[in-house]
């Protein structure tokens, strides 16, 4: 099973600038229910680990796990606690900028016991996702860190950690933060802005193979429109362009992405037999190759709707049969 530790959240997407009134539309998001999302629309078991609120944005994420058949943990439902809220306006190419309403939000107030009571209810947890908000915010982000080092058996870990500059107040906290989980991982899935954010003044691919090869991971660098690169921890890398459909937003692309990535090696058995430990496997050339162009069309046809919105396998599949 593939399990996500992370947000959810309502993102509020304004149209229009110049005027006393913006109209807001308004999506289930957050880059934790998002990925869990794109990995079950691809066909995979997943688990969505995070606490969520009795208000009635609470009650439109289960709705969206149920709909969407991913599990979750009725113990974390029904929080005190209100919504993660996020407030986004798009740039003229589509690119969201955001405004995070979250202290003292649901998704951030669970504790280590909560989460590894959850996760120690499922017994075939062999992935486990973690990034982007709920690794930044306080409590939130410890407890994950904290539960992930003391649960065993140890699962294998992808990180993305989505970087959300306005709620971050003290960058040398955060990188120290985020360094640490780099060393959990295994996989690291980051755009080149977020290797900027971490890293600054390096060059991004100079970077990314550098983090590769010294610390043994799968680097995955995501470029925009300039497609993305997987850097192995042998030293090789694997390039593929984006796809290119008519876009609605950019919203969700890189959990589209991610998520389905996850699902392609999951289902594959690159983390381990069902019924043994988790154990990360060999992926060869050719399967990061391709495991990379799903990825790049579940993200192309995200971006072709408004909103995060990704494809099911079997759009994703007619797609890639046109490829």
């Amino acid at each position: 099973m593939i399990a996500v530790i992370g947000e959810a959240l309502i993102d509020f997407i304004g149209h229009g600038t110049g005027s006393r009134t913006v109209p807001f539309e308004s999506h289930i998001g957050g880059c934790g229910i998002n990925t869990a999302v794109a990995a079950a629309k691809a066909g995979s078991a997943v688990g969505f680990f995070c606490k969520i609120s009795s208000d009635l944005f609470g009650k439109r994420h289960l709705e969206h796990l149920v709909g969407n058949k991913v599990m979750f943990d009725p113990t974390l439902c029904n929080a005190k606690e209100p919504s993660l809220l996020a407030f986004a306006s798009l740039d003229a190419v589509g690119k969201a900028s955001y405004a995070f309403y979250w202290k003292n939000s649901a998704p951030v107030s669970m504790s280590v016991e909560e989460l590894l009571k959850t996760m120690s209810d499922h017994t075939d947890l062999r992935v486990v996702h973690i990034g982007s908000l709920a690794l930044t915010l306080e409590p939130i982000g410890e407890v994950i860190l904290e539960a992930l080092e003391r649960y065993e058996p140890k699962p294998i870990i992808f990180l993305d950690p989505n970087v959300r500059p306005s709620v971050i107040d003290d960058w040398n906290q955060y990188r120290t933060h985020i360094e640490k989980a780099i060393d959990l991982a295994s996989f690291v899935k980051l755009s080149d802005e977020d290797l900027q954010l971490i890293h600054p003044e390096t060059e991004v691919h100079a970077k990314a193979a550098e983090l590769a090869r010294t610390k043994k991971k799968h680097i995955i660098l995501t470029l925009g429109r300039e497609g993305a690169v997987w850097y192995g921890p042998e030293g090789k890398e694997v390039f593929h362009p984006i796809i290119d459909l008519p876009l609605a937003d950019t919203v969700g692309a890189g959990d589209t992405f991610s998520g389905t990535i996850l699902s392609f090696l999951h289902d594959r058995g690159y983390f381990g037999k069902e019924g043994e430990p988790p154990q990360l496997l060999e992926i060869p050339i050719k399967v990061r190759q391709e495991a990379l162009k799903w990825a790049s069309a579940a993200s192309a046809i995200n971006c072709s709707r408004p909103g995060c919105d990704p494809p099911s396998k079997k759009e994703l599949l007619a797609l890639l049969e046109t490829l």
